[in-house]
């Protein structure tokens, strides 16, 4: 049921970032009728417990309804986080996730089974109510029209690899982890919470530490490559560390894939269905193929120990494989970004001192209305790009204009779009280009 309902997931978000603008426009409406269809998974898992014969298809159905609605409430909270200021929004999911793992260990701890199907059902209601009414208090000039949504480039075709083999390994250790038996099902799933802290703390450092998803990708694949290749020499309790280290590894990839897309989302004003939708599709794809081989292995073809070490070697030399390809190239966004946040370079364009100093200021002033008038900045532009000239990065630039870090960094984009450039030194380069002619 768990690998119906991924299915379905992975195809639904597929769906929606071919339909993106569709999506988008009509996301109070999908959001409302898809939270409404995960109660049918709830109400089957009661009457199953109640009542015998009921038909195998029904089970299939009410499940594949479930990924569906998964799809729609975390699209609906994506955009959500993609339309406030970033300010606290790794803070937020970061503590959400923590919240969402204790609800779900304690609607699954107890032996009473009809109290947890209550409580699911109260959390599936309580998290779209919680949705839905926050996103009633989003001012209304901050929704753009759909046409104002910049797209770009999300994942490269290596990166989405990368990201799929991590599906791959998260679904193959979940279905493992489950054939164990509910309580180890139960702890696996708690195990997501060291990761989910790990997040948490780069959060709440904030711009102290610069984490994207190649750090991430680096910091898990030690983690996730020592949990695939010790698995198959241990029982019971090992079998268990192995999966809570990858588990957690996992959440935490996710955690901060969820936050840096929210983030550039509302910082660069990119389509946020289009870029959460072709995030999640490849590592929900992967997370299908994991658990298909998972049940394979297991129900249909059982293996020995020597052939399953054999499966997890080779496990692990392709995700090893893949983070190679991949090289560590998130998105060509990012290194915009980082390359914006970089320390101040010295200006060398204007020199001397006293009287020449500030003739070389106002020719230098000059140089920048000239580049300025030439592409077509607005005021608020020219103001940033003056500072930029200088040599002044994104957080200096927000203390000077007295304006949010992420509303320098908006500025920055539209100023480094406009002169077609992707560095602080080329922008620097133009102005003095500009003298000579």
């Amino acid at each position: 049921m768990r690998i119906v309902s991924v299915s379905t997931l992975a195809t639904t978000f597929a769906l929606c970032a071919r339909r993106a603008d569709w999506v988008f426009e009509n996301r109070n409406r999908l959001f409302a009728i898809g939270s409404l269809v995960a109660l049918p998974a709830v109400a089957n898992a009661f009457v199953n417990n109640a009542f015998e014969g009921i038909p195998f298809i029904a089970s299939l159905v009410s499940w594949a309804l479930l990924g569906v609605a998964q799809a729609s409430i975390m699209m609906h909270w994506c955009v959500f986080f993609s339309l406030i200021p970033t300010r606290r929004t790794a803070v937020c999911v970061s503590l959400g996730s923590i919240g969402g793992t204790l609800l779900f260990v304690l609607a699954n701890a107890s032996d009473t089974q009809w109290l947890n199907l209550f409580e699911i059902a109260l959390f599936i209601v309580g998290s779209v109510g919680l949705a839905a009414f926050l996103s009633t208090r989003i001012p209304p000039e901050r929704i753009l029209s759909i046409e104002k949504f910049r797209r770009t480039t999300v994942l490269t075709v290596p990166a989405s690899l990368s990201v799929a083999c991590q599906g791959a390994v998260y679904g193959f250790m979940t279905i493992e982890l489950c054939s164990m038996g509910p309580i180890v099902a139960l702890i696996g799933g708690a195990s997501g919470i060291a990761g989910v802290l790990v997040a948490l703390l780069w959060a709440l450092l904030g711009s102290k530490v610069d984490i994207d998803m190649a750090i991430v990708q680096r910091i898990s694949l030690p983690i996730l490559i020592a949990g695939i290749l010790l698995f198959p020499f241990f029982d019971g309790a090992g079998k268990v560390v192995c999966g809570g280290m990858v588990v957690a590894a996992l959440a935490h990839s996710t955690i901060v894939g969820w936050c840096t897309t929210s983030i550039d989302n509302y910082e660069f004003r990119l389509h946020p269905i289009d870029r959460f939708a072709l995030r999640q599709a490849p590592s929900n794809i992967g997370f299908f193929v994991g658990a298909i081989v998972a049940f394979v292995i297991l129900f249909v073809y059982p293996l020995s120990g020597t052939q399953l070490s054999l499966l997890m070697v080779v496990f692990a030399l392709v995700v090893i494989l893949m983070f190679c390809v991949y090289g560590g190239d998130d998105a060509k966004m990012r290194r915009r970004l980082n390359e914006l946040l970089a320390p101040p370079i010295a200006n060398n364009s204007s020199g001397g001192a006293g009287g020449e100093q500030s003739s070389q200021a106002g020719f230098f002033r000059k140089r920048c209305d000239c580049v300025s008038e030439r592409y077509g900045l607005t005021p608020r532009e020219e103001e940033v790009f003056f500072l930029l000239a200088k040599g002044r990065n994104a957080e200096y630039i927000a203390e000077q204009l007295v304006v949010s870090s992420a509303t320098a960094k908006s500025h920055i984009y539209h100023i480094y779009r406009k002169l077609d450039i992707n560095s602080q030194q080329h922008l620097m380069n133009i102005v003095e280009e500009c003298e000579e002619a």
